[in-house]
């Protein structure tokens, strides 16, 4: 009996591994910003493993979200919510978990609505993962040895020799197998991706209405239209009403193939969103959202204007499989009285935003040099520690370059558009300060509109700079 429980203790070491590194499925975590009505939310989506199930989703509204609530549903693409949860949207900072539930893998829909606009998330549910044949035959193999050596070492056998020889062989042959199979196993099965925005096809747009958004009524007549490409993609951006300065409009964009001209549906979330917008006014102003779909290839977002005026739009976006990161441009115009010419963002040094002492540095920016723009954050005469992460990091810079005109012209095509991160680990408490920084490569000389973005308290900070980038020296002849 000694014998029977070393080899089984032996059996059980030998498949423990095996059952734990190759069979577990990681369960896909998903993270997207939606900037849906007068709401900005963060939902944390975890898709089942595989094959469907409970499928856990956190929502956190940021910024100054309205109080009152938001209604989600899974549902498959195109379909009509049922079964929907209402889900409280304050205070803001507060997240709120709600499990919705799929019956299956494939392509789904988180539906998040607010009463006006219904936003639709992509998700892919993993299909159940095929266990490999090596782990049928550690099991088919151990499941033979250790009966046939239990039968081998029963009593009534040992009293017949020939018997208990076979099957001990049995036993050893079986355990063999298992032990080969677990030898020659790779050494990790490759782990399928987490969950990303279901890739749709691009589907061509039906008559009337939205493609796959079955039963939805045509869309209203657009009062003002701009079309932007970008490599693959063109973008028509429009407004369903004439835009006012300091009143809400809806700015919609409609993406197409350039080549085909069918609708483009498989933009891949980046840094949590499938869309960055970059809006920038004509008094220095910018609003970094992030547009909902609410239908194959249409997206939507809420914006105040905050003077008359034309406005730059640039569209970030990555197209599943190799789309490639793109960015498209475009603008917009509010009517009204032109308004005097905004006077320049204060350059580097120290200014007060969002109630917290800044000071911007550039030691020196030489066009075609690699550059360090940092920002030191202090509050009540002590350092800012508390800055979160957003957009899955720490801060954001945004660069808007000298047109032909030799200043930052967001309508002017030789105005060229960044967007660089500061991906710095956060600290012990998962927050970041005082200090962030950023290194970009100013490509020509000129005067550069950049402005800084953190998250402190819920609610985005921005912090306007202009930097004058002097030409790189001559090379001496």
């Amino acid at each position: 009996m000694g014998v029977l429980l070393v080899l089984l203790g032996a059996l059980a070491a030998l498949l423990a591994p095996a059952a734990f590194a190759h069979e577990s499925t990681p369960t896909g975590v998903q993270r997207i910003e939606l900037d849906l009505g007068a709401r900005e939310l963060a939902l944390t989506i975890t898709a089942p493993p595989e094959g469907g199930g409970r499928m856990p989703v956190v929502v956190l509204p940021r910024g100054d979200a309205p109080p009152g609530e938001v209604v989600l549903a899974a549902v498959r693409p195109g379909g009509e919510p049922a079964n929907a949860v209402p889900v409280p949207v304050a205070p803001v900072g507060q997240p709120h978990e709600v499990a919705l539930t799929t019956d299956g893998p494939g392509a789904w829909e988180i539906t998040v609505a607010d009463g006006t606009t219904t936003a639709r998330v992509p998700v892919t549910v993993a299909a159940p993962v095929p266990t490999p044949g090596w782990v049928w035959a550690v099991r088919i193999g151990a499941l033979v040895g250790v009966v046939a050596l239990v039968a081998a070492l029963a009593p009534s056998v040992r009293r017949r020799p020939r018997l208990a020889l076979g099957l001990g062989a049995v036993a050893l042959v079986g355990i063999t197998i298992a032990a080969t199979a677990v030898a020659t196993a790779p050494s990790s099965t490759p782990t399928p991706p987490a969950p990303t925005p279901a890739a749709a096809p691009i589907i061509a747009p039906p008559a009337g209405g939205h493609a796959g958004h079955g039963g939805a009524a045509p869309a209203p007549t657009p009062m003002t239209t701009a079309t932007m490409t970008s490599g693959s993609v063109v973008a028509t951006a429009s407004t369903t009403s004439p835009p006012t300065a300091g009143a809400p409009t809806d700015l919609a964009l409609d993406l197409t193939d350039s080549s085909t001209g069918a609708v483009v549906d498989d933009l891949a979330i980046h840094d949590d969103a499938l869309i960055h917008l970059a809006v920038m006014g004509p008094d220095g102003s910018l609003d970094h959202v992030h547009p909902v779909r609410t239908a194959p290839g249409h997206y939507v977002v809420r914006l105040t204007p905050g003077t008359a005026g034309r406005y730059g739009v640039f569209a970030e976006m990555e197209r599943a499989g190799d789309g490639g990161h793109q960015v498209a441009r475009t603008a917009f115009d509010v009517p009204g009285p032109a308004p005097a010419p905004a006077a320049p963002a204060p350059g580097p040094g120290v200014r007060e935003v969002g109630g917290m002492q800044v000071d911007v540095a550039v030691p020196e920016a030489v066009a075609g040099r690699p550059t360090t723009v940092s920002a030191t954050f202090g509050a009540g005469g002590g350092q800012v520690t508390d800055l979160q992460r957003w957009l899955g990091m720490a801060g954001h810079l945004m660069v808007l370059g000298p047109g032909l005109g030799g200043t930052p012209d967001p309508m002017d095509p030789a105005s060229a558009f960044g967007h660089v991160h500061d991906m710095s680990a956060p600290g012990p408490a998962g927050t970041y300060g005082p200090r962030i920084s950023f290194e970009h490569t100013f490509a020509r000389a000129g005067r550069y509109q950049l402005w800084v973005q953190v998250q402190r308290d819920w609610r985005i900070v921005t912090v306007p700079v202009t930097v004058d980038v002097t030409p790189a020296p001559a090379s001496a002849p």
